[in-house]
């Protein structure tokens, strides 16, 4: 399926899952970060089809970006939207955040809905009806993309956000900007997350949209965008 949204020519998949994501990611404007450069170096961990980095492109586009997603499915509607919008500066890995270098085991959907957004390492980790099937996905660690000046890292990654950011606290000085999705999912503590990052950055925290300064909830989809403190 194709659609026009503004100047873009975006294929996609499923298209409830397509509109949700353009009203979250261009209505909601979920992305916005703030930045004196005019390229900024943005790493995408969780693209998708690639409507994030469309969004970065068309606020920021002379913006260098580096994309990561695994699913093999998902990856070519990625290269075709980006190929079609004659985008440059970004480089796709096909391949899934971790902390360790290797293969893993990753569940997508399996029925005949097409949901990739919801690709995730934890099983049922969306809302535990959806039918799932497993495949191998190559997997990569952050650290050797973040060992230099960030201006926003994005993570959408289902579920391995907390494990993830552990895994680069050392080099959270090099990354002014953080937004990520928490999933509430089994192994995964908002509060831990928010310590974690409280040294180094402001936070805000969103749920539907909305900003929430207190009882976090931790079993709640939220949004938190973290900024570089001065």
């Amino acid at each position: 399926m194709q659609t026009k949204l503004a100047k873009y020519t975006i294929s996609y998949l499923n298209e409830q899952e397509y509109h949700y994501l353009k009203n979250e990611i261009f209505t909601n404007n979920c992305y916005s970060f703030e930045t004196d450069k005019e390229d900024p170096l943005i790493i995408d961990v969780g693209a998708h089809i690639g409507l994030s980095i469309l969004y970065f492109k068309r606020e920021y586009p002379n913006s260098r970006i580096v994309a990561f997603e695994p699913n093999p499915i998902t990856v070519q509607v990625l290269n075709e939207n980006i190929f079609n919008n004659n985008l440059d500066d970004i480089e796709i890995h096909e391949s899934a955040i971790w902390v360790e270098d290797g293969i893993k085991k990753m569940y997508i959907d399996n029925t005949e809905q097409d949901r990739y957004s919801v690709a995730s390492f934890n099983k049922n980790c969306w809302n535990g009806t959806v039918k799932s099937k497993l495949i191998s996905v190559k997997t990569e660690r952050l650290d050797k993309y973040v060992n230099q000046d960030i201006d926003l890292l994005k993570l959408d990654i289902e579920g391995a956000e907390q494990r993830v950011l552990k895994s680069i606290k050392r080099y959270f000085c090099n990354i002014k900007n953080i937004i990520f999705e928490y999933h509430p999912t089994h192994g995964q503590d908002i509060k831990k997350i928010l310590e974690l990052l409280d040294t180094h950055y402001d936070i805000r925290i969103y749920q539907n949209g909305k900003e929430i300064k207190k009882n976090i909830p931790n079993n709640k989809l939220l949004l938190v965008n973290a900024t570089y403190k001065k």
